[in-house]
Protein backbone atom coordinates (compact mmCIF):
# COMPACT_ATOMS: atom_id res chain seq x y z
CA UNK A 1 0.00 0.00 0.00
CA UNK A 2 1.52 3.78 -0.94
CA UNK A 3 1.85 5.80 1.87
CA UNK A 4 -0.59 8.41 0.55
CA UNK A 5 -3.29 5.63 0.24
CA UNK A 6 -2.30 4.89 3.84
CA UNK A 7 -2.33 7.57 5.05
CA UNK A 8 -5.72 8.66 3.52
CA UNK A 9 -6.87 5.29 5.21
CA UNK A 10 -5.83 6.39 8.45
CA UNK A 11 -7.58 10.04 8.41
CA UNK A 12 -10.78 8.62 6.72
CA UNK A 13 -11.18 5.37 8.69
CA UNK A 14 -12.48 7.03 12.25
CA UNK A 15 -14.72 9.40 10.30
CA UNK A 16 -16.48 6.53 8.90
CA UNK A 17 -16.78 4.61 11.89
CA UNK A 18 -18.19 7.97 14.08
CA UNK A 19 -21.83 7.36 13.12
CA UNK A 20 -21.68 3.36 14.55
CA UNK A 21 -21.96 3.88 17.79
CA UNK A 22 -24.22 5.55 20.65
CA UNK A 23 -22.22 6.51 24.01
CA UNK A 24 -25.26 4.37 25.78
CA UNK A 25 -24.62 1.56 23.67
CA UNK A 26 -24.91 -1.17 27.16
CA UNK A 27 -27.37 0.63 28.73
CA UNK A 28 -30.11 2.98 28.95
CA UNK A 29 -32.78 -0.68 28.33
CA UNK A 30 -35.87 -0.95 30.60
CA UNK A 31 -35.82 -4.86 30.15
CA UNK A 32 -38.07 -6.70 33.02
CA UNK A 33 -37.05 -9.17 35.01
CA UNK A 34 -38.54 -12.86 34.16
CA UNK A 35 -40.31 -14.76 36.95
CA UNK A 36 -38.22 -17.04 36.53
CA UNK A 37 -34.95 -15.02 37.97
CA UNK A 38 -37.34 -13.63 39.97
CA UNK A 39 -38.12 -16.02 41.96
CA UNK A 40 -34.67 -17.84 41.52
CA UNK A 41 -33.27 -19.00 45.25
CA UNK A 42 -29.55 -17.54 45.09
CA UNK A 43 -28.70 -13.68 46.31
CA UNK A 44 -29.44 -10.46 43.92
CA UNK A 45 -26.51 -8.12 44.64
CA UNK A 46 -29.23 -5.98 46.00
CA UNK A 47 -30.20 -8.71 48.60
CA UNK A 48 -26.30 -8.37 50.39
CA UNK A 49 -26.71 -6.11 53.85
CA UNK A 50 -24.93 -3.18 54.60
CA UNK A 51 -21.09 -4.11 56.01
CA UNK A 52 -21.25 -3.32 60.00
CA UNK A 53 -18.82 -0.07 61.23
CA UNK A 54 -15.08 -1.39 61.61
CA UNK A 55 -15.00 -2.94 64.87
CA UNK A 56 -18.78 -3.68 65.30
CA UNK A 57 -19.31 -7.33 64.65
CA UNK A 58 -22.73 -9.53 64.10
CA UNK A 59 -23.90 -13.22 63.56
CA UNK A 60 -23.68 -12.54 59.51
CA UNK A 61 -20.46 -10.32 60.38
CA UNK A 62 -18.10 -12.26 62.93
CA UNK A 63 -14.93 -11.20 64.24
CA UNK A 64 -11.84 -11.96 62.19
CA UNK A 65 -9.67 -12.71 65.25
CA UNK A 66 -12.30 -15.35 66.22
CA UNK A 67 -11.53 -17.12 62.87
CA UNK A 68 -7.74 -16.93 63.57
CA UNK A 69 -7.71 -18.03 66.77
CA UNK A 70 -9.87 -21.42 65.05
CA UNK A 71 -7.46 -21.96 63.00
CA UNK A 72 -4.49 -21.98 65.70
CA UNK A 73 -6.40 -24.24 67.62
CA UNK A 74 -7.25 -26.72 64.42
CA UNK A 75 -4.11 -26.40 63.42
CA UNK A 76 -3.13 -27.74 66.54
CA UNK A 77 -5.15 -30.18 66.83
CA UNK A 78 -3.73 -31.64 63.46
CA UNK A 79 -0.32 -31.80 64.72
CA UNK A 80 -1.28 -33.84 67.97
CA UNK A 81 -3.53 -36.37 65.62
CA UNK A 82 -0.60 -36.60 63.50
CA UNK A 83 1.69 -37.44 66.17
CA UNK A 84 -0.86 -40.09 67.98
CA UNK A 85 -1.25 -41.47 63.84
CA UNK A 86 2.40 -41.95 63.58
CA UNK A 87 2.67 -43.63 66.52
CA UNK A 88 -0.52 -45.79 66.37
CA UNK A 89 1.12 -46.87 62.86
CA UNK A 90 4.55 -48.06 64.51
CA UNK A 91 4.63 -52.13 64.60
CA UNK A 92 3.94 -53.43 67.63
CA UNK A 93 6.44 -55.97 67.92
CA UNK A 94 10.22 -54.83 67.47
CA UNK A 95 12.46 -57.61 65.38
CA UNK A 96 14.06 -58.25 68.85
CA UNK A 97 10.41 -59.53 70.00
CA UNK A 98 9.97 -61.46 66.58
CA UNK A 99 12.86 -63.13 66.99
CA UNK A 100 12.42 -64.20 70.43
CA UNK A 101 8.62 -65.68 69.55
CA UNK A 102 11.06 -67.62 66.82
CA UNK A 103 9.52 -65.92 63.74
Amino acid sequence: MRPASLALLVLLGPLALAGCGTVALFGEYDVPESPDVADAPYPRLVDVPEAPAPGAFTDDVPDPAEGVAITVDLTEAARQQNAAAAAASAPVLTDADRRALGR
